[in-house]
């Protein structure tokens, strides 16, 4: 039974109207029931039992029931529409790539807060009434974080292969080959900087080389990179360059 008028009902109709379109207003969203918000259950209770009452009426009859409700529930959800839930999908991609996944929650008075830990560092977090929500907020903004660490590195390593290329892929290993067949002491290096977020660190790194010709050479500095490693790279790939002006190594060597 439905009291009709109800004010609290009526509220909450017009909250949940509010939220869908809020929701559909978002650029490319289609959340097919996992979006940020909840229909009160008693809509649901009034569909169900709409269908009830029409299979009952029309002898049991489930297409009847299909043809009314068909129109309803457009658009329709498919493998390909449905999209992935952010704690799933979260959870799939630290599998992949080996990472440490953890939520921890904690609840203050009625809001209750969950963060995303991945390898030990937090990367998402996120409040919300529900807690099953504020995970799935908390899972989405680590998402979004991941993806941004990710697009980083995607365009470091454009810029190092672009480098790489031009200078006929010169490393820190070559730079190290020069060094034992010249008899220098291997090259020093030295972290600069280090900067960005936890999820997304930037270093860049220098190196030098002291030379039995010349001394120590430049202080080279790299580009920043998203690890040592490649931020050691792109200062060798400095200090090459500027070994390949003396007249003495025409050339480096090739790796």
């Amino acid at each position: 039974h439905l009291r009709h008028g109800s004010s609290a009902l009526e509220a909450q109709i017009k909250d949940f109207v509010k939220d869908i379109q809020s929701e559909l207003d978002k650029p490319g969203i289609n959340s097919f029931g996992i979006g940020d918000f909840k229909a009160p259950k008693v809509l649901g209770d009034i569909l169900e039992s709409i269908a009830g009452a029409i299979f009952l009426d029309t002898g049991l009859a489930a297409d009847e029931v299909w043809k009314v409700f068909e129109r309803l529930l457009e658009p329709m959800v498919t493998p390909d529409t449905l999209p992935v839930h952010p704690v799933r999908e979260l959870q799939e991609r630290c599998q992949q790539q080996a990472e440490g996944l953890e939520y921890r929650a904690s609840r203050e008075g009625s809001i209750a807060t969950v963060e995303v830990f991945v390898d030990g560092v937090q990367i998402g977090c996120a409040q919300n009434t529900q807690k099953k929500m504020a995970q799935k907020l908390a899972a989405r903004n680590a998402l979004a974080a991941l993806k941004e660490r990710d697009s980083l590195e995607e365009e470091s390593n454009k810029v190092t292969k672009m480098e790489n290329d031009k200078a006929n892929a010169f490393t820190r290993q070559t730079l190290n080959d020069i060094c034992l067949q010249r008899q220098w002491p291997m090259p020093q290096y030295r972290l600069l900087s280090e900067s960005g977020p936890a999820h997304a660190k930037r270093f860049t790194y220098t190196v030098r080389v002291n030379t039995r010709e010349r001394g120590w050479t430049d202080e080279c500095e790299g580009q920043a990179m998203p690890s040592m490693k490649k931020a050691k790279d792109s200062a060798a790939l400095v200090l090459l360059e500027v070994l390949k002006q003396w007249d003495d190594i025409k050339a480096p060597l090739k790796p």
